[in-house]
């Protein structure tokens, strides 16, 4: 409804959680300021209640009020206390969205939306070159428009990173972390549940133990478990972190007005694999048929990207299969997916770097068709945000100047405090 929020906590702390798909008042959310205060004591001075409701949706008369209205919705959501400099990106989002979407917002929807996205993703001025580390404001109104758009169904598709783990130490954590898991998902309700689609999906894409998972994982972590005859114990923790982010997902459909689904990776990738074949040749290693590939191009110039992106993670000395294909067999729980997980990696270490980069690119640019053709967004959770996928997303949708549904969530590495929304994070979650 226009005059209700769904609310949904998002927070380090989730100590409103349990509000979590609750409908509420533009009224109540000084209350829940009030509650996060005093149990995470901090000193907030944020509007009344009257004051919240009181305020323009555009800014138009009392705009301190307003910028008010906003950190006050920020932190309680986030639980983050936004700088001056921070709120007021609100209002450059709402400059850049057409005056038909402007017309449609209501405070309730304004506040339900707008706060979460400033607190949620990182926005600036930047013109057409890439920027790992912000989104544009005319992608984050053009995100914002389909929101607001009233359609029968929006579709939203999300592809967890491959599982990775520290060089120094390549071992895979034994839980995918439920908190940050729970605030991932939290986040994407926030937005999803106040859109104007009568029906919203969310796709949660991640890689299951298969033998492809060879190919996606860290080649330092995939080779520390196969040189200690310990395959198994990979396999069994990425069906452990597949069980986790269904559960997690599975908890957040009881309360949520969108429903979120677990696809495994391997049916995607399988598409991706006939497009390669189609454009490059069954090897891969051919000239392009598809005039999008062709030399000059966007796609051609993704590669270029992905290339030196990928040139450090190759391999240098020969891979002796037959030692780890032995190690496996003599090691406490042998098992043929093991063994499957073994060739594949190998056939994969074996693949020339243009080739390795023409697939990441390939599978970046399939997603960006896929969400096109569903007419659908995209947000990005994984770890990594790089030129080479954000290339291959812009041939999907046109050239550079063309916006596209697509922003990526907060990353930082600075330490947690709940001051400014600089070191928020919603990514890297495991």
């Amino acid at each position: 409804m226009a005059d209700e929020i769904a609310f949904w906590d998002f927070s380090r702390s989730q100590v409103l959680s349990h509000y979590n798909g609750s409908r509420i008042d533009v009224r109540e959310i000084a209350e829940l300021c009030a509650v996060r205060g005093e149990i995470e004591a901090v000193d907030t001075r944020f509007p009344s209640a009257d004051e919240m409701a009181g305020i323009h949706p555009l800014a138009l008369k009392r705009p301190r009020r307003w910028e008010a209205a906003i950190a006050a919705m920020i932190y309680a959501s986030s639980g983050q206390v936004a700088l001056r400099e921070e709120i007021i990106k609100a209002r450059e989002l709402l400059d850049r969205l057409p005056k038909a979407d402007r017309s449609a917002l209501t405070v309730a929807r304004m506040l339900a939306l707008v706060p979460a996205m400033i607190a949620g993703f990182r926005f600036s001025r930047q013109g057409e070159a890439f920027n790992p580390e912000a989104n544009r404001y005319l992608e984050g109104a053009r995100f914002l428009s389909v929101l607001l758009e009233e359609r029968p169904a929006l579709n939203v598709e999300i592809g967890l990173c491959a599982h990775r783990a520290g060089v120094s130490d390549p071992v895979l954590p034994e839980h995918v972390s439920s908190t940050a898991a729970n605030r991932m998902v939290a986040f994407v309700a926030a937005l999803l549940d106040n859109s104007r689609a009568r029906q919203r999906t969310v796709s949660v894409s991640q890689q299951t133990a298969t033998d492809r998972a060879a190919g996606t994982v860290n080649s330092l972590v995939f080779l520390h478990y196969a040189h200690g005859g310990r395959l198994e114990d990979f396999l069994r923790a990425l069906d452990q972190h597949a069980d986790d982010i269904r559960a997690v997902l599975a908890r957040h459909n009881a309360a949520s007005a969108t429903r979120f689904r677990f696809t495994p990776l391997d049916p995607f990738s399988e598409v991706v694999e006939r497009d390669m074949e189609e454009v490059f040749g069954p090897d891969w290693t051919g000239a392009p048929t598809d005039p999008r590939w062709r030399p000059g191009g966007t796609l051609d110039s993704a590669v270029e990207e992905a290339k030196g992106k990928m040139a450090r993670f190759m391999r240098n000395e020969p891979l002796d299969i037959d030692r780890l294909l032995r190690l496996h067999k003599d090691s406490g729980a042998p098992s043929e997916r093991g063994v499957s997980a073994l060739h594949w990696f190998d056939r994969h270490q074996r693949q020339p770097l243009a080739v390795r980069a023409r697939y990441d690119v390939a599978f970046h640019h399939r997603l960006a068709l896929t969400t096109l053709e569903k007419d659908g967004v995209g947000i990005g959770m994984e770890r990594g945000w790089d030129a080479y996928q954000w290339l291959a997303w812009r041939a999907a949708y046109g050239s550079a100047g063309t916006t596209m549904p697509l922003l990526y969530a907060r990353s930082s590495t600075e330490p947690a405090s709940h001051v400014s929304l600089r070191s928020f994070n919603l990514r890297q979650f495991w």
